[in-house]
């Protein structure tokens, strides 16, 4: 017999988290909306702190690779510190499944108390290493973690994604 270890919560979280699965499962039903599902119910967890206990709650990504990263942003970006803070925050709002950064520009800006066109500009300078893979939406932009720097993805669809994905590239000494 093999035993279980069960994270304890709550009552009243217990019964939100219930809540959830019962929204995902219903949203689910209209996979036309994923991408604002998604959003919707990441914004509901994130608020109320409802973070699935039982799931990783890690982002592999290796010391050389974040290494590089850090040393190319204090080097090489405008706005280094700030640059470095929001590569961290990053970390802390990705959607783990699908590796989609859930900070609106904005969010991300109030957390740093910046203003929101340094965050675009840095995030131009993560796209342009490819820490980042930023996809067209409409009128807007949606962010990604790149897989080949950062994923949490199970193994077969990690496969499929790192190859799918742009090489990181850091110049003058680091990686390429």
């Amino acid at each position: 017999m093999s035993a279980h270890i069960k994270r304890l919560q709550p009552k009243d979280k217990q019964v939100k988290q219930e809540l959830i699965q019962q929204l995902q499962f219903l949203l689910d039903q209209f996979p036309e909306h994923e991408s604002k599902a998604t959003s919707l119910l990441w914004e509901i967890k994130r608020k109320n702190k409802l973070n699935d206990p039982n799931t990783w709650t890690f982002i592999m990504i290796s010391p050389e690779q974040n290494l590089a990263v850090v040393n190319w942003l204090t080097s090489k970006s405008k706005r280094p510190l700030n640059a470095v803070k929001l590569w961290a925050l990053l970390f802390d709002n990705v959607h783990r499944e699908t590796g989609q950064i859930m900070l609106t520009r904005q969010e991300i800006a109030d957390e740093l108390r910046i203003q929101s066109a340094n965050v675009t500009r840095i995030m131009t300078e993560l796209e342009s290493i490819n820490a980042i893979i930023k996809k067209k939406n409409g009128r807007g932009v949606t962010y990604y973690m790149n897989p080949n720097v950062a994923n949490h993805y199970p193994q077969e669809i990690r496969e499929i994604s790192q190859k799918e994905a742009p090489k990181l590239k850091l110049i003058d000494g680091g990686l390429i």
